[in-house]
């Protein structure tokens, strides 16, 4: 009787021991998650949500003479008429009093400060894979370390008479 008795303490004795030596050893880690669902009427989200969460390089080619380019692209959709964009300012980069003057495009359109149809109607009633496309203009540039931003609006348009 005695015996089994410390044939069955044994195995939790030895459980006990097991798991303290794995706590000694643990690791954790945290990931932080961020989601965004948009509404299936209206949207314009980037392909590569890299394009606009980290820094995007646009470096002279000495070989080539040109900046290197900015291209990806946007899926949108509006089912009630077209969408239509703009930047919010004049897209410049600056290295301080320096400037390059940047072109930026969406679906082959060059984009201003004035909104304008990117992708039509019937193109944006279902998802719609528009390219973006940023360059340099110019061909010579000053020697620098330049930094800038591209801030665009995107806008949902109703058709003339249409609607509710």
């Amino acid at each position: 009787m005695m015996f089994k008795k410390i044939t069955m303490a044994a195995p939790l004795i030895g459980l006990a021991l097991s798991s303290s030596v794995f706590a000694a050893g643990e690791s954790r880690h945290a990931i932080n998650i961020v989601a965004h669902v948009p509404t299936n009427g209206f949207y314009v989200v980037p392909v590569d949500p890299d394009l606009v969460n980290k820094d995007q390089r646009m470096d002279h080619n000495p070989n080539t003479g040109k900046m290197d380019e900015v291209t990806g692209f946007f899926d949108m959709r509006n089912n009630n008429g077209s969408v239509h964009a703009s930047v919010v300012t004049p897209p410049k980069l600056f290295s301080g009093s320096n400037a390059i003057d940047l072109k930026v495009e969406i679906n082959g359109k060059e984009l201003t400060t004035t909104p304008q149809m990117v992708v039509g109607e019937a193109e944006s009633d279902v998802n719609f894979r528009a390219p973006l496309r940023i360059s340099a203009k110019g061909t010579t540039f000053v020697a620098g370390d330049y930094t800038g931003q591209v801030a665009m609006m995107f806008d949902a348009v109703t058709p003339v008479g249409g609607g509710i």
